[in-house]
């Protein structure tokens, strides 16, 4: 017997949950919900590559130029941040569409997306129905999971690894399939072989902490054991394909940017996912923390199974935040892999029926504000239409949809005020409501408006057009390589091969065509001399930061 001693009054013996059966609507569910979450994340892409987008989508266009390789390239040359696989995939989709598009290279991420809401929502339903798809509606109102959704997201993998091996060895427990548990070391390798060590890591820190919960310390050194000889075999056979790749110059670099560069660059504090996660992980993450504020005596206690997954899953966001919290290297997408667990977490109030006044007040909240929600979305696009009184802005169109969509939920939140006010699911429904209004604000409202912001094409086809008129040698003048002249290269619709410079001494001289990039306010600081030598050409963005496109002045029209 396994016993856990935290309880003044004796030891409480740990009570195996029972074998149940899958319900037959699981199935059913399980479809529909993947349905849903692929259109959504992928309905209405952005017109063109935006942010880090950019450089995956270089990635793919080179690979379906050069062929794959065991890395992605840029210029020709191997990427070492990266293995190939993402790539792959994004690669192989576009060959169904005969080019990079935005779609194309968004899919991947939006179909592993939707894959996590299913993992999710059978985690829970093997509880109760109504657990499972509270959970996926709290994981798509969760801001980064559904900002990373809509983009190119390799950390997505990762966090599918990890609700997969969740849900592999809690139904091993539940249902009695003992035979799942074969699949982790398999789990573990793909997620390896997308993201890097985190993306075993991670997964079977997980599962490490799952059995710790559950006082079963064999299985905790065996989980040990295997992902640790996961880890060295795989980082041997990534190393390997380095040194194929590049010989042992680009092995040093993949060394540096995949492990050891992550543990020594400067970052943010330890705390900084713990206080960043409010915003970045709302609503999940702070409803998910006054749930267990609400019950932390009885997931101590574990009065019923319902409180044994929760500390489970609380041990899980505990793990991962903790655990990537160490590296100085930061960024919120590392820690994508909570969202499952924060989304059933905070899924539990919806559950609960205990006159917890904690828990009480915090429904009672959310459930107003998502009722709410609607009408604010409207006065708010109402106020950004105003202040846009010419219409010239290409997001109008999409705002005005998302005041027509919101109409319905409106009228939804006013029957369930009146003639549905006793419906037993009024609570999901205004959780439905308050869902679909925030997938308005971001697809109709947000990334309309971020695209304009952001957009690089325009610019990109002003410089086309001089090549086309007169061709001449695409120049970067002190534009770092991995940073905006990639949001240039991946817009292009014909590849080119630019060079990249930190001083204009060697051009005055010759008598060849140059078309020199360079930033506004590198433009604005150079020398007279050199300034009354140049002809500006094209003044554009590339993303939010202005560029100039200037020739060397020789005395043609």
């Amino acid at each position: 017997m396994k016993f856990w001693p935290g309880q003044a009054s004796g030891p409480v013996e740990i009570v195996p949950a029972p074998v149940v059966r899958v319900a037959p609507y699981v199935g059913f569910d399980s479809l529909l919900i993947f349905l849903v979450g692929a259109l959504v994340f992928s309905i209405l892409p952005p017109p063109e590559f935006i942010h880090s987008d950019a450089r995956y989508a270089l990635f793919a266009q080179e690979m379906l130029r050069d062929g794959p390789g065991l890395f992605p390239t840029t210029y020709g040359l191997p990427y070492p941040d990266y293995p190939a696989t993402s790539t792959l995939m994004i690669y192989g989709v576009s060959l169904l569409f005969g080019q990079v598009t935005p779609l194309s290279a968004i899919l991947p991420t939006a179909i592993v997306s939707a894959l996590i809401l299913v993992v999710t929502y059978r985690i829970g339903a093997i509880q109760s129905r109504k657990w499972g798809l509270a959970a996926v509606l709290f994981a798509m109102f969760t801001v980064e999971f559904f900002t990373l959704s809509r983009s190119i997201s390799l950390d997505q993998c990762t966090g599918l690894a990890t609700a997969m091996s969740f849900y592999l060895v809690y139904s091993s427990d539940c249902l009695g399939r003992k035979k799942r548990l074969r699949f982790l070391p398999v789990l573990w390798f793909l997620s390896f072989a997308v993201r890097g060590p985190i993306g075993l890591v991670i997964p079977a820190a997980v599962i490490g902490a799952y059995e710790v919960w559950n006082l079963r310390f064999k299985r905790v050194l065996l989980t040990a054991a295997v992902a640790g000889g996961m880890l060295i075999l795989c980082i041997g056979a990534l190393l390997l394909t380095a040194w194929i790749q590049g010989g042992i110059p680009f092995l040093h670099k993949v060394l540096a940017m995949q492990m050891m560069g992550r543990l020594a660059e400067s970052g943010n504090g330890f705390a900084y996912y713990s206080y960043m996660s409010f915003s970045f992980y709302a609503v999940a993450y702070p409803v998910a923390i006054l749930v267990v504020m609400s019950k932390w005596w009885d997931l101590i206690r574990r009065k019923n199974e319902q409180d044994n997954l929760l500390g489970a899953l609380s041990l899980w966001v505990v793990v991962v935040i903790l655990g990537m919290s160490i590296p100085s290297g930061k960024a919120m997408r590392y820690i994508i892999s909570v969202v499952p667990a924060l989304s059933l977490i905070a899924a539990g109030m919806m559950i609960d029926a205990s006159p917890r006044p904690l828990l009480v007040w915090t429904r009672r909240i959310f459930l107003g504000a998502c009722a709410w929600f609607p009408l604010i979305l409207v006065v708010g696009i109402g106020v950004i239409l105003l202040l846009d009184l010419e219409g010239k802005q290409q997001w109008r169109p999409p705002c005005i949809v998302a005041i027509v969509l919101s109409i319905p939920l409106m009228v939804m939140v006013w029957k369930f005020d009146r003639g549905w006010k006793g419906w037993i699911h009024k609570e999901m429904g205004l959780l439905a409501v308050g869902l679909g209004t925030f997938i308005l604000l971001n697809v109709l409202v947000a990334n309309p408006i971020d695209d304009a912001r952001e957009q690089t094409r325009p610019f990109v086809a002003s410089v086309e057009a001089l090549n086309a008129d007169k061709p001449g040698q695409v120049v970067f003048f002190r534009v770092g390589a991995d940073a905006d002249a990639i949001k240039f290269m991946a817009n292009r619709t014909q590849p080119i091969e630019p060079q990249f410079v930190q001083s204009l001494d060697s051009f005055w001289e010759t008598k060849d065509r140059y078309y020199v990039i360079t930033k506004e306010e590198v433009f604005q600081s150079l020398p007279a001399n050199d300034a009354a030598r140049i002809k500006p050409l094209v003044r554009g963005k590339i993303g939010h930061h202005g560029f100039v496109v200037f020739s060397f002045a020789r005395g043609e029209p």
